[in-house]
């Protein structure tokens, strides 16, 4: 059995933003591999589709990501796990026309939608009786019921791990955070996170990843105690 799941948020979290986009440096990806390998797993877990994550090349076979939160999974062997409920197709075929109808711009994951976040645009949305999951400006579209808790249940069912750590900054991380037995928000996370982590960490974004994992390596009593003491 594994002994720990580490799931983390990709954007500000594990990956740094800067004038080119999102990076993972070598040192955050040299921390993930002594994790690992001292037998432990470790998942992205993102409300984006596969091609918003990079820079991870290194951890190829031995990561767990788990896509438009949790609607794809994807195992370290590179099986693919889909979570997809039967009548989504028809409904996102269905909010894709009316984006098109109302001149909004959009872009597709493998299952979900996205657009930029705008309050009228989301009202008429919601008539569907989808999920609107909105995260920094950004707006993902996807089966109702479904977010980042969901994406930590489905990788519990397939890791079955002794015990499930999250880490994330924003306003979609909440579930994730509250699904997990452990919740820890990036010292850049918003307020909301923080005010729910078990721990906050001193370190911004993949820095705050090295820092949890460097706590966990060094643990020999309880997790909780080795992580907020």
């Amino acid at each position: 059995m594994v002994n720990i799941l580490l799931a983390v948020d990709y954007h500000r979290t594990l990956a740094d933003e800067s004038e080119v986009g999102f990076n993972v440096s070598e040192r955050v990806i040299d921390s993930i591999l002594r994790f690992l390998n001292s037998g432990n797993a470790f998942a992205v877990v993102t409300s984006g589709a596969i091609r918003h994550v990079k820079g991870l090349d290194a951890l190829k076979g031995r990561l767990f990501m788990a896509l438009e939160n949790g609607l794809i999974v994807i195992t370290p062997s590179g099986s693919r796990v889909i979570n997809v409920p039967v009548d989504w197709w028809q409904l996102r075929s269905t909010i894709r026309n009316a984006l098109v109808n109302m001149g909004v711009e959009f872009s597709e994951g493998e299952a979900s939608l996205f657009i930029k976040y705008d309050p009228v645009v989301i009202n008429a949305l919601r008539t569907y009786g989808v999920r609107i999951e909105v995260n920094r400006g950004m707006v993902s579209i996807m089966p109702n019921g479904i977010d980042k808790g969901y994406a930590i249940n489905a990788l519990k069912r397939i890791v079955k791990p002794s015990a499930v750590i999250a880490m994330g900054d924003a306003e979609n991380d909440v579930p994730m955070l509250k699904a997990a037995d452990i919740a820890i928000a990036v010292n850049n996370a918003i307020p909301e996170v923080k005010s729910i982590a078990h721990y906050v960490t001193m370190g911004n974004d993949g820095d705050g990843v090295i820092e949890v994992i460097n706590k966990l390596l060094n643990c020999d009593h309880e997790l909780i105690k080795c992580i907020t003491g």
